[in-house]
């Protein structure tokens, strides 16, 4: 081969190395820049004040020599309402690391999503986009419609783009062509005449893999985002003084050796303590408030610190269920994480604070451990324990849907024994196809970061395949036509708790019902009907089984009680709580109380009530003061 082409070359034939068409057109970016991500706009630590927060926190960090929006939890929605009807270009540049192949999915979405985004309906803005640009751990996927699409369905384009690298994508939208590029070659082209405006752009942080690593550590980065408008008009180029001295060769400058043990170069808090073997730590931000009662301003500035610390911790892991509805006793946390956990915060220091007539406010910033922070968060999680999750998967999709038949029955059963539930679809950090994927594979390990995050002990998780069986008119046999449409809707699901060891499969089933109707949706929407009926006996019967084998007898004291009538309304006060069995009185401010679960949850509960203080609590015996 070398030598034909040596002879090629010899006899004067020219040697085409590259593609035969020759080079694909530039990009060339739009001439009025309307929006653009900047080192300035976003300091190292802070946040970009253009974009709004749909669900998730983030910050902006250094890395690479370039300045990253650095999601902190898988599910961050950021967007920028815009108004784009004629030419214009959009750049920015992607790293995504290996460690469950996170990806950033960049949309322009329609009026619909903009109305979504301002309602913090994650799935509405996803749902509405014209163009998505998804770069990933390992390539970039785009897609491009006239009509708004969910941005899965907009993935008519791959390229590959290896892990760790920085990749620059542009888009040009001129002339009613659309054409996308990627590290300076041009790979799509078409035609794109929106029914309506381009109303806005988000930026969607997510990973194709679930992974025990924190998405903090291993996300997708964005820099050097930008959109422009094509106006027509071309700027000269400066004119060159005469009097201006030769350029000069720029002097070459050697850069800073790499420190191996951090992959971002930001703003850290001087760690006084040793880090726990193998963990690593979240800087975050929190502010406290507290009233000041009786005049007890030392008191009111603890409570104000321990509050800053939660809101750190919430920001550090985007838990969902604000802890501050949950956590009324800080004396009591202290007390669990004291004996159960350790630190989980650490080298906090205080940032301000205020001092008001009545009220106390905090600002800090420490160190999240996010390990021993989970951990923190589930042993106080409290007296009610459930979250509701069911998949619904169709011919045509797969969602997660909470007003669904069967979510809505199991949810009012639940209600029914006096347990309260979660609302687990508002959790910007769950993806219905990955939960699709954990049930079918069985890796229910996997759910322990979406339990903690929504502060549930344990779980109902299924999935609802609706399958159609006949379609009307469809021939049915002996020359009969079927009048209606017949779908079966196939459940599957597991009951799921967690304890010392981890997870635990409490009890499983598979049910079937059949619906049918004038067409296929209402089919399917009876067959769900049908299948809620049959899974109510079916999974109290379970839960009943479970609740046996949890039994533990717990002495109950109330200090302060002086009558009958008193003990009579905290005894029905204590059967009312959620793992609570039976309640016996066993003399004037005294109970045996049958639990299912961890003392430190009926403690938490009884703090809760309104006539009691919690005085102490151990794993038998619970002691209260009546108010």
């Amino acid at each position: 081969m070398l030598w034909t082409v040596l002879l090629l070359i010899a006899l004067g034939f020219p040697i085409l190395w590259g593609s035969p068409f020759g080079t694909s057109s530039r990009f060339e970016p739009g001439d009025k820049v309307i929006f653009s991500f900047t080192k300035d706009s976003c300091p190292v630590g802070g946040a970009f004040e253009e974009f709004k927060v749909t669900s998730g926190s983030y910050e902006c960090v250094d890395y690479k020599g370039k300045r990253w929006i650095r999601p902190f939890d898988a599910g961050l929605l950021l967007y920028k309402e815009l108004n784009l009807k004629d030419n214009f270009s959009v750049e920015f540049n992607f790293l995504a690391f290996k460690e469950g192949c996170p990806y950033v999915a960049v949309n322009l979405f329609s009026e619909e999503a903009l109305k979504s985004a301002k309602a913090k309906d994650r799935y509405g803005v996803l749902g509405n986009s014209y163009i998505t640009m998804i770069g990933t751990c390992e390539s970039l996927e785009a897609g491009i419609d006239t009509k708004p699409k969910d941005f899965n369905a907009l993935r008519e384009y791959s390229r590959k783009a290896p892990a760790q690298q920085v990749h620059k994508v542009a888009l040009s939208v001129k002339n009613g062509r659309a054409s996308l590029f990627l590290n300076g070659t041009k790979i799509a082209m078409e035609t794109f005449r929106p029914q309506k405006p381009i109303r806005g752009i988000s930026l969607y942080f997510y990973r194709r893999y679930a992974t025990n690593a924190p998405y903090a550590d291993n996300p997708a980065l964005v820099s050097d985002l930008k959109i422009a408008l094509y106006t027509g008009k071309k700027k000269a180029p400066p004119p060159l003084s005469k009097t201006s001295p030769p350029p000069q060769r720029p002097k070459t400058v050697v850069p800073p050796p790499r420190r191996p043990e951090s992959q971002y170069t930001q703003r850290t808090v001087a760690r006084t303590t040793p880090e726990p073997a193998g963990a690593r730590c979240i800087p975050s931000t929190g502010v406290g408030e507290a009233s000041v009662i009786g005049g007890d301003r030392a008191s009111a500035k603890a409570e104000a610190y321990a509050r800053a610390k939660w809101d750190a911790i919430e920001k550090a892991l985007g838990v969902t269920t604000s802890v501050k509805t949950i956590l009324h006793n800080f004396q009591l946390l202290d007390e669990v994480i004291k004996n159960q956990v350790g630190g989980f915060i650490k080298d906090v220091r205080i940032l301000s604070e205020e001092n008001f007539a009545d009220m106390v406010r905090i600002k800090i910033k420490g160190c999240v451990y996010p390990t021993q922070a989970e951990k923190a968060l589930s042993l106080i999680s409290s007296d009610t324990m459930f979250s509701v999750l069911v998949v619904v998967k169709n011919p045509h999709s797969v969602e997660l849907d909470e007003m669904n038949p069967v979510t809505t029955e199991l949810v009012n059963i639940l209600n029914q024994q006096g347990f309260k539930v979660y609302d687990f679809t508002a959790n910007p950090n769950v993806d219905p196809f990955v939960i699709e994927k954990i049930i079918a594979q069985r890796r229910f390990i996997l759910l322990r970061a979406y339990m903690a995050r929504v502060l549930s002990g344990a779980m109902v998780v299924g999935k609802v395949e609706l399958v159609p069986s006949t379609r009307q008119g469809q021939d049915i046999g002996y020359g009969i036509s079927s009048p209606f449409n017949v779908v079966t809707a196939r459940l599957t699901y597991y009951l799921l708790t967690r304890d010392n060891r981890g997870m635990r499969i409490v009890a499983s089933g598979s049910l079937s019902a059949v619906g049918r109707a004038l067409n296929e949706t209402d089919a399917g929407y009876k067959a769900m009907e049908a299948l809620a009926k049959k899974l109510g006996a079916d999974i109290m019967g379970k839960i009943d089984r479970y609740r046996a084998m949890k039994k533990k007898v717990v002495t109950v004291i109330v200090k302060g009680v002086r009558s009958t009538t008193q003990n009579f309304s905290i005894k029905e006060k204590l059967q009312r709580v959620p793992w609570v069995e039976s309640v016996e009185d066993i003399g004037l401010g005294q109970f045996r109380v049958v639990y299912l679960d961890n003392t430190v949850y009926l403690a938490n509960a009884i703090e809760r009530i309104p006539e009691l203080k919690l005085i102490r609590f151990n794993a038998t015996e619970v002691e209260a003061q009546l108010l």
